[in-house]
This record gives structure tokens, C-alpha cells and sequence, in this order.
């Protein structure tokens, strides 16, 4: 796992997965948020949801601040018309996600980009959620997998879904049963939207999925730190 403190952003495409409460042991000043966006995420009912939402932009600002020269707090991002956030005059696409304690980021200067975190505590029925995420044909394979093997496959597509459809910028307003992922060795691939994509996910140590989506062609290094 990455040292935190020396994980920094060079330009290219990076995604990177922490663990919240590492990025809230960064020091303030490495990871401070403009007034409005720290105001913004207070409003959010949950003590976790905000935890990592906080985390998640502290993260993006401790990225951007050392690549940028600039300070962290000063980095105010906007919204396009879909919500996805942008940072206006930075020729940079970005994306971010948090869930089951990790935070995300991608960042890339080479194109889109998408990531997603998805805890596995939680329990979940993945049985009678498949019909609404997986495509037919998946759908049909995933109903030959042996129980057991099942959570882990769902969870897998569940989480590259998302992350392909960050990309593309379509989010979760797209029905993730019309994306129909292809199979790429231990990787995926995606025609969508004008786009082409390729994405992959890795299992994070406490059985969390990150996942990520770039355009066909571009280089991701991908970091997990803590």
C-alpha cells in the first residue's frame, strides 16, 4: 500500500483508493476545502456519509494542490449539468466516490475518467437486486455461478457499472441493465455514449471493489494508499 504523504499527481491518468480516515490524518492545510464546499457537505444527515464525502474532497484537494502549485482551500470546483464536477481552467477531468470507509479519486489530462468504491460489510441481496443492474446476458451467467461465488461477481459489476457510466458522465440516471460489459481478460470493455471505454476493478483489503473507467487507449496507474 501507498504512503499517502508522497502519493501525488503528475499528469496522465490516475485513480487511487484510501481509506477516509487516512486522508483525515493528512495535515488541514494539505487537504482544506473552499468554505462553501465544506458547508455543503455538512448539510448531509449522516455522520458517516459526511465523513467520507469530506475525506473524499480532501483528497481530490491534497492531488490538485501539489500538482497545480496552488492551495488546496482555494480549489472550487464546479458542476456541469449532469452534477458531474469539474474544476474550471484545468484541462483535467476528474471523478470521485466514497463508500464502506474508502474514498476515491480519478483524475486524468488524456481523457475521461470515472471511479467507484463500494463497501462489502453491509449485507446485501444481491439475488433479487441482479435483474435491476445486470444486463440479460449477464444476468443469465450470473445465475450459473455457485451461490457463494455470487456477492463477489455482483459486487464486481455493480461497481465497474458505475464507474464506466461516471465516465460517459450519464451516472446512475442511465439504467445499468442496458450497459452490457465485455469481457476483456480480467478487465471489461464498454462502447457507450460516443465513448470507448476499458475498466477494471481490484478487491481492497477489507473486500471492498474499486473500480475504474478511462477511454480505450489510455493508461491508468492505479494506487490504493493508506
Amino acid at each position: 500500500m501507498t504512503d499517502l504523504s508522497t502519493l501525488v499527481f503528475t499528469g496522465g491518468a490516475l485513480a487511487v483508493a484510501v481509506p477516509a480516515d487516512a486522508v483525515a490524518a493528512l495535515p488541514p492545510e494539505r487537504r482544506g476545502l473552499p468554505p462553501d464546499e465544506a458547508a455543503r457537505i455538512a448539510r448531509f444527515r449522516q455522520p458517516q456519509d459526511r465523513h467520507e464525502r469530506m475525506a473524499a474532497h480532501g483528497l481530490l484537494r491534497h492531488l490538485l494542490g501539489s500538482w497545480l502549485g496552488r492551495d488546496p482551500a482555494g480549489l472550487t470546483l464546479a458542476r456541469d449539468a449532469g452534477g458531474r464536477p469539474f474544476l474550471p481552467g484545468a484541462a483535467l477531468d476528474l471523478n470521485l466516490s466514497h463508500g464502506g470507509g474508502w474514498v476515491a479519486v480519478g483524475l486524468s489530462t488524456v481523457g475521461r475518467i470515472g471511479v467507484d468504491v463500494e463497501g462489502a460489510v453491509r449485507p446485501v441481496d444481491w439475488d433479487r437486486l441482479a435483474p435491476v443492474f445486470l444486463h440479460p446476458a449477464e444476468l443469465a451467467a450470473y445465475r450459473g455461478l455457485p451461490a457463494g461465488a455470487r456477492p463477489r461477481r455482483a459486487l464486481e459489476f455493480w461497481s465497474v457499472k458505475e464507474a464506466c457510466l461516471k465516465a460517459t458522465g450519464e451516472g446512475l440516471v442511465a439504467e445499468p441493465c442496458s450497459v452490457w460489459l465485455t469481457p476483456d481478460g480480467a478487465a471489461w470493455r464498454l462502447e457507450r455514449a460516443g465513448l470507448s471505454l476499458r475498466a477494471a476493478s481490484r478487491v481492497l483489503p477489507d473486500g471492498a471493489r474499486f473500480a475504474w473507467a478511462a477511454a480505450e487507449g489510455v493508461e491508468v496507474v492505479v494506487a490504493v494508499a493508506g
